[in-house]
């Protein structure tokens, strides 16, 4: 009698019967879907005139690690742009006396591919609304007023976020940008050293798009918790055989 209680003790704990621990507070989730948006990838000489193209997003795939004590999720995946690179002319207004031109071939990401790893953190405002800025690379080269140039950058998606509800089995969020339901602009930011070249449109900015509306992430299992289950269930059959 004396073993099979020990034997009932240690399938307890081993079930996961035990005092939670701070590191434990940290939920996991999974989510892959579409995410409706776009974004404009350009160059800019001068400020005047400017060339360029869009990419569509497509399927966003991610884990991501929610914490109730301090309000943030902690998002790392991929998602997918097309097209991913395109080869265009820039070229200043007409009334730029000589004028600017060049050609550039520009990439997003890798392979038709964007990574990411980003955080969203509460404003500490009543409504629970989260910020976080998303990194979307960008590189090319080309020529520019008769001389090749090269070089690489970041598009800054600043997004909103909200917590709808979360439970251990499922996590419930939207994610957008931070102002109306169209295309939310950003400041340009000068791109090539030794020219004017920026990576936005003529009137210095670039636009984006970003919407996924009340998705719904579910809970990945620790994998700890999954061989300990097993080990639970193997105990379990031996006090039965006893």
């Amino acid at each position: 009698m004396r073993v099979y209680r020990t034997l009932q003790a240690w399938a307890a704990l081993i079930l996961g019967i035990w005092p939670v621990t701070a590191d434990c507070q940290i939920q996991t989730y999974y989510y892959s879907g579409p995410v409706n948006g776009w974004i404009e990838v350009d160059l800019s000489p001068n400020g005047v005139g400017h060339g360029g193209f869009d990419t569509t997003f497509g399927t966003i795939t991610e884990t991501l690690y929610y914490d109730p004590a301090a309000h943030t999720i902690e998002q790392v995946g991929s998602f997918t742009v097309s097209p991913s690179s395109q080869s265009f002319n820039i070229q200043s207004a007409g009334f730029q006396n000589p004028p600017e031109s060049g050609s550039v071939t520009l990439t997003v990401g890798n392979g038709g591919s964007v990574s990411f790893d980003d955080t969203f953190v509460g404003d500490g405002g009543s409504r629970g609304i989260l910020g976080s800025e998303l990194l979307v690379p960008v590189s090319g080269s080309g020529t520019y007023n008769g001389q090749p140039f090269s070089a690489s950058w970041n598009l800054n998606l600043a997004l909103t976020g909200q917590i709808i509800a979360a439970t251990p089995a499922s996590l419930t969020f939207s994610e957008s940008g931070p102002g109306s339901a169209g295309g939310y602009s950003m400041d340009a930011l000068s791109v090539v050293p030794g020219t004017d070249l920026a990576d936005g449109t003529s009137d210095g900015t670039y636009y984006y798009s970003w919407n996924m509306n009340d998705v719904k992430a579910t809970a990945v299992p620790e994998p700890n918790s999954l061989a300990l289950l097993g080990l639970g269930l193997s105990a379990l059959a031996f006090l039965r055989r006893r």
